[in-house]
């Protein structure tokens, strides 16, 4: 359950272009993701991975990266 303070989510996303070895291969991103309040990291190479970890931390909420939520 999550306290009444704690009514956000953060997270912080770092993406870069790691180095080619030979000039004909195809340039790959990756990234790391943090949510800040928890200090939870992950490294991806892919947007599912980066999609899965925030859905695993809004679960906490019961809440899906799928459904849309509006306070008014």
């Amino acid at each position: 359950m999550v306290n009444d303070q704690e009514q956000y989510a953060s997270f912080f996303v770092r993406v870069w272009q790691e180095p080619r070895e030979r000039e004909e291969e195809q340039a790959e991103l990756r990234g790391a993701i943090e949510h800040v309040q928890s200090g939870q990291k992950r490294y991806f190479k892919d947007s599912e991975t980066l999609t899965t970890f925030i859905n695993e931390v809004l679960q906490k909420w019961n809440v899906t990266g799928t459904e849309r939520r509006y306070i008014a």
